[in-house]
């Protein structure tokens, strides 16, 4: 009896923390496209390929009010706009936020990360 009694209790136990715990998903992200503002007017740089790539997740919103877009150590939570595009902000980093945010072909992360008066274009792939 006793070994029925902690199988049941060993199984609940998993049952409930796996719900407990939120997906994250992993990606590798290079900037495609980027521009800022200066004092002579728009800037645009020229992508070369060999940009040091970033880490973002995504931590889906369960058991949360909302989804959360980390950006290296920085979290925005995620706000959805309809359609398939997605937009993220951080209260305590109003400069930065994080806007477009979908998914190309269901494989690439694509978004906008808008810093002061520059703006970049990330293509991102998957961490397996």
């Amino acid at each position: 009896m006793f070994i029925v009694k902690f199988i049941v209790s060993i199984f609940l136990f998993c049952f409930f923390t796996s719900n407990s715990f939120a997906k994250q998903t992993s990606f590798s992200c290079k900037p495609n496209s980027a521009a800022a503002v200066r004092s002579n007017g728009i800037h645009v740089f020229k992508i070369t390929g060999k940009e040091k790539p970033i880490e973002v997740t995504i931590i889906d919103g369960q058991n949360k009010k909302s989804a959360l877009f980390v950006v290296n150590n920085s979290k925005y939570k995620m706000f959805g706009l309809g359609g398939g595009k997605d937009y993220a902000f951080n209260e305590e980093e109003p400069w930065t936020h994080i806007q477009d945010i979908f998914f190309i072909n269901d494989k690439t992360l694509s978004f906008v990360l808008a810093v002061n008066a520059s703006i970049t274009r990330y293509l991102c792939d998957e961490i397996k």
